[in-house]
């Protein structure tokens, strides 16, 4: 056998060796670390479906939990209200996941993170808090209301009766959150990093909304 076709062959087992202790590895990686990373993959390749997802995922067991917590004032056995979940979960999917992505995409173009500018992260909050949060919190309110098949004047109705105390009650729970995540958490994981406070934030308002209809 030749000198060269021997380090040939020896090159050939080294890769195949390598290769399978990668897949060996792949393997026995944690399931969870598994998902997390195959998660942030989705995040890149599809990040509006991703994102809107995972709103549906998180806005919809935030409702579940409210109701178990609080109650629901449409359920007269204290059963859960599963339309009232779906609602929730609709309008993370369809609106909330989306629209967020959205905003903070344009945020990103009009002050980027890369740019280092002393009144950026002012800007970037008063933004999100001052024009983007109130009209936010109306479609939230409305858009609940109809799926919860309450009908438009009922929907009006809980935007007049709730809007101005859901709102002073997001700028004071949120604005702190806000200012850490679009100031420092990377851009594409700001829709995820706001989704875990928001199942807090989604049993809040679930609460407030239920205490306010009474």
């Amino acid at each position: 056998m030749s000198l060269s076709k021997a380090n040939s062959e020896t090159a050939l087992d080294s890769k195949t060796k390598t290769k399978a202790n990668g897949s060996g590895a792949n393997r026995n990686q944690p399931i969870v670390e598994k998902l997390l990373n195959r998660y942030i993959k989705l995040l890149v390749e599809k990040p509006v479906l991703t994102k809107g997802l995972t709103s549906c995922v998180v806005a919809g067991l935030g409702n579940f939990v409210s109701q178990l917590v609080s109650g629901n004032p449409n359920s007269k056995d204290g059963r859960i209200v599963w339309r009232s979940v779906l609602a929730y979960s609709t309008f993370g999917l369809v609106f909330s996941g989306p629209l967020i992505h959205h905003f903070y995409r344009l945020m990103e173009k009009l002050m980027p993170s890369s740019r280092k500018s002393k009144t950026d992260p002012i800007k970037r909050i008063i933004l999100d808090r001052l024009i983007f949060a109130p009209p936010f919190i109306v479609l939230f309110l409305y858009v609940i209301a109809i799926l919860e098949g309450q009908g438009n004047a009922a929907a009006i109705q809980k935007i007049r009766d709730q809007y101005w105390s859901i709102l002073l009650l997001n700028w004071k729970v949120w604005t702190p959150v806000q200012y850490l995540n679009v100031n420092y958490i990377p851009p594409k994981y700001r829709v995820l990093f706001g989704n875990l406070i928001a199942f807090v934030w989604t049993i809040i308002v679930a609460r407030q909304r239920r205490l306010a209809s009474k």
